[in-house]
Protein backbone atom coordinates (compact mmCIF):
# COMPACT_ATOMS: atom_id res chain seq x y z
CA UNK A 1 0.00 0.00 0.00
CA UNK A 2 1.34 3.30 -0.86
CA UNK A 3 1.35 5.19 2.59
CA UNK A 4 2.94 7.98 3.90
CA UNK A 5 2.43 9.21 7.41
CA UNK A 6 1.58 12.82 8.57
CA UNK A 7 4.52 14.22 9.97
CA UNK A 8 6.33 13.06 6.53
CA UNK A 9 4.11 15.43 4.83
CA UNK A 10 4.02 18.12 6.71
CA UNK A 11 6.24 20.93 6.29
CA UNK A 12 7.92 19.73 3.42
CA UNK A 13 8.24 21.98 0.59
CA UNK A 14 6.44 22.50 -2.57
CA UNK A 15 7.36 24.77 -5.55
CA UNK A 16 3.93 25.96 -6.49
CA UNK A 17 4.13 27.03 -10.66
CA UNK A 18 4.48 31.26 -11.06
CA UNK A 19 5.25 31.21 -7.43
CA UNK A 20 9.07 32.60 -6.61
CA UNK A 21 8.73 31.49 -2.81
CA UNK A 22 9.49 28.39 -0.66
CA UNK A 23 5.94 26.99 -0.06
CA UNK A 24 5.13 24.64 2.47
CA UNK A 25 2.58 22.14 3.69
CA UNK A 26 0.89 23.25 6.54
CA UNK A 27 -2.25 21.42 7.22
CA UNK A 28 -4.24 18.56 5.98
CA UNK A 29 -8.07 18.64 5.93
CA UNK A 30 -10.35 15.72 6.04
CA UNK A 31 -13.81 14.50 6.30
CA UNK A 32 -15.36 11.57 8.05
CA UNK A 33 -16.39 8.57 5.72
CA UNK A 34 -18.30 5.72 6.23
CA UNK A 35 -15.62 3.48 6.22
CA UNK A 36 -12.49 6.15 6.72
CA UNK A 37 -11.68 9.76 6.78
CA UNK A 38 -10.84 11.69 3.19
CA UNK A 39 -7.84 13.83 3.17
CA UNK A 40 -9.06 16.15 0.51
CA UNK A 41 -7.64 19.32 1.13
CA UNK A 42 -4.55 20.64 2.25
CA UNK A 43 -3.19 24.04 3.30
CA UNK A 44 0.10 25.51 1.54
CA UNK A 45 1.89 28.58 3.26
CA UNK A 46 4.00 30.43 1.30
CA UNK A 47 6.56 33.18 2.55
CA UNK A 48 8.44 33.12 5.58
CA UNK A 49 7.63 36.40 7.10
CA UNK A 50 3.71 37.42 5.85
CA UNK A 51 2.99 33.24 5.46
CA UNK A 52 -0.06 33.73 2.83
CA UNK A 53 -2.18 30.01 3.53
CA UNK A 54 -4.15 28.80 1.00
CA UNK A 55 -6.31 25.31 0.75
CA UNK A 56 -5.88 23.29 -2.15
CA UNK A 57 -7.69 20.08 -3.39
CA UNK A 58 -5.48 17.02 -2.69
CA UNK A 59 -5.87 16.28 -6.43
CA UNK A 60 -3.52 18.87 -7.38
CA UNK A 61 -0.35 16.93 -6.06
CA UNK A 62 0.51 14.07 -8.10
CA UNK A 63 3.18 12.53 -6.25
CA UNK A 64 5.66 12.56 -3.02
CA UNK A 65 8.51 10.81 -3.48
CA UNK A 66 10.70 9.42 -0.76
CA UNK A 67 13.40 11.85 -1.25
CA UNK A 68 10.70 14.60 -0.11
CA UNK A 69 9.66 16.06 -3.51
CA UNK A 70 6.51 16.75 -4.33
CA UNK A 71 5.29 17.05 -7.74
CA UNK A 72 2.44 18.83 -8.51
CA UNK A 73 0.03 17.20 -11.25
CA UNK A 74 -2.49 20.34 -11.89
CA UNK A 75 -2.49 23.59 -10.61
CA UNK A 76 -5.75 25.32 -8.89
CA UNK A 77 -6.46 28.53 -7.15
CA UNK A 78 -6.42 28.03 -3.58
CA UNK A 79 -8.75 29.22 -1.22
CA UNK A 80 -8.81 31.58 2.00
CA UNK A 81 -10.97 28.69 3.69
CA UNK A 82 -11.54 24.76 3.79
CA UNK A 83 -14.93 23.97 1.33
CA UNK A 84 -15.06 21.51 4.18
CA UNK A 85 -16.92 23.45 6.66
CA UNK A 86 -17.05 20.51 9.40
CA UNK A 87 -13.32 19.38 8.70
CA UNK A 88 -10.82 17.49 10.71
CA UNK A 89 -7.60 19.78 11.32
CA UNK A 90 -5.24 16.37 11.51
CA UNK A 91 -2.55 19.08 13.03
CA UNK A 92 -5.38 20.07 16.68
CA UNK A 93 -5.60 16.18 17.08
CA UNK A 94 -2.07 15.45 17.77
CA UNK A 95 -0.97 15.01 21.47
CA UNK A 96 -4.80 14.61 22.12
CA UNK A 97 -6.33 11.80 24.28
CA UNK A 98 -7.39 8.76 22.87
CA UNK A 99 -10.48 6.88 24.84
CA UNK A 100 -12.03 3.29 24.31
CA UNK A 101 -15.47 2.90 24.24
CA UNK A 102 -15.54 1.94 28.00
CA UNK A 103 -14.17 5.40 28.76
CA UNK A 104 -10.15 3.98 29.68
CA UNK A 105 -7.26 6.52 28.60
CA UNK A 106 -5.73 4.50 25.99
CA UNK A 107 -2.57 7.03 25.29
CA UNK A 108 -2.54 9.97 22.79
CA UNK A 109 -2.42 10.77 19.42
CA UNK A 110 1.68 11.08 17.53
CA UNK A 111 0.64 10.57 14.15
CA UNK A 112 -1.22 9.07 11.12
CA UNK A 113 -1.29 6.89 8.12
CA UNK A 114 -2.30 8.29 5.23
CA UNK A 115 -3.04 6.24 1.81
CA UNK A 116 -1.49 8.80 -1.22
CA UNK A 117 -2.20 5.74 -4.05
CA UNK A 118 -6.23 7.85 -4.81
CA UNK A 119 -7.70 10.87 -4.80
CA UNK A 120 -8.78 12.19 -2.53
CA UNK A 121 -5.76 10.95 0.35
CA UNK A 122 -7.52 8.28 2.73
CA UNK A 123 -6.32 8.90 6.46
CA UNK A 124 -6.00 5.37 7.30
CA UNK A 125 -5.30 4.72 10.63
CA UNK A 126 -4.24 6.81 14.18
CA UNK A 127 -1.25 6.06 15.80
CA UNK A 128 -1.35 6.62 19.29
CA UNK A 129 1.79 6.67 22.01
CA UNK A 130 0.30 4.38 25.03
CA UNK A 131 0.03 5.81 28.25
CA UNK A 132 2.34 5.01 31.66
CA UNK A 133 5.81 4.09 31.65
CA UNK A 134 5.15 0.05 30.95
CA UNK A 135 7.57 -1.52 28.50
CA UNK A 136 4.90 -4.44 27.88
CA UNK A 137 2.66 -1.56 26.18
CA UNK A 138 3.03 -1.21 22.72
CA UNK A 139 2.00 1.52 20.52
CA UNK A 140 -1.42 1.23 18.96
CA UNK A 141 -2.66 1.66 15.26
CA UNK A 142 -6.35 2.63 15.55
CA UNK A 143 -8.07 2.63 12.44
CA UNK A 144 -10.20 5.62 11.64
CA UNK A 145 -13.36 4.21 11.02
CA UNK A 146 -13.65 3.13 15.16
CA UNK A 147 -13.61 6.58 16.23
CA UNK A 148 -16.96 7.13 17.36
CA UNK A 149 -16.24 11.24 18.50
CA UNK A 150 -14.14 13.79 18.21
CA UNK A 151 -14.28 16.21 21.55
CA UNK A 152 -12.30 19.26 22.14
CA UNK A 153 -10.51 17.39 25.17
CA UNK A 154 -10.43 13.53 23.57
CA UNK A 155 -11.20 11.00 20.78
CA UNK A 156 -13.21 8.46 21.66
CA UNK A 157 -13.50 5.24 20.17
CA UNK A 158 -16.44 2.88 19.54
CA UNK A 159 -14.75 -0.39 20.32
CA UNK A 160 -12.54 -1.29 22.98
CA UNK A 161 -8.86 -2.01 21.76
CA UNK A 162 -7.18 -4.84 23.24
CA UNK A 163 -3.46 -3.98 22.27
CA UNK A 164 -1.23 -2.62 19.69
CA UNK A 165 0.96 -3.83 16.73
CA UNK A 166 3.52 -1.42 16.02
Amino acid sequence: MDTILYSEIVRRTVQLPGDRKKAKIVEIVARRGKTHWNAEEIMIESGLIDKDGAFYPTEMLADISKNGDIFIKKFVAGKPEPKIRDGIYLSNLIKRPVHDSKGRELGKIYDFEIYIGRNPWIVWTILVNPIGLSPTKRRLRVPTKNVHKIQNDKVILSTAVKGGDE
